[in-house]
């Protein structure tokens, strides 16, 4: 199968993968204030850096898939290394966390049904109250 193996500075490397995977996928993010120019925070604040380490299931029959993680967020900071293998091997680190996938609609129906939900669950996450 085919592994992430994710080493950060100089900690215990951490293998990813699963036999049943369709994706995998090693994301190192950064979000703030990251140039001079930056209007995001306040000056001098450190901008939030972070690896996260996960996979998509891809399984067969009737079978759900699920979203897994080994590193879900892993705070990294300026001046750490990140290096990441890309090797085929027959055994992983177990996963840190894992929530089953939605099924992607087929249908026109299905897929309105859908957004709709989702709309029904946030509506007043973004809409204000009409009382």
């Amino acid at each position: 199968m085919l592994v992430l193996r994710v080493q950060i500075n100089d900690e215990p490397p951490l293998s990813a993968g699963a036999e049943d995977l369709g994706v995998l996928n090693a994301i190192v993010g950064a979000g703030g204030r990251l140039g001079r120019l930056s209007q995001l925070g306040r000056a001098g604040d450190a901008p939030h850096i972070h690896l996260s380490l996960g996979g998509l299931t891809a399984r067969d029959g009737n079978q759900r898939n699920e979203h897994l993680h080994w590193a879900s967020h892993h705070d990294l900071r300026v001046g750490d290394r990140v290096v990441i293998d890309i090797l085929e091997a027959d055994v992983a680190d177990p996963v840190e966390s894992g929530y089953e996938a939605e099924q992607r609609a087929s249908g026109e129906r299905e897929y309105f049904e859908h957004a709709k939900k989702v709309y029904l669950e946030l509506r007043s996450t973004y809409e204000p109250d009409p009382g």
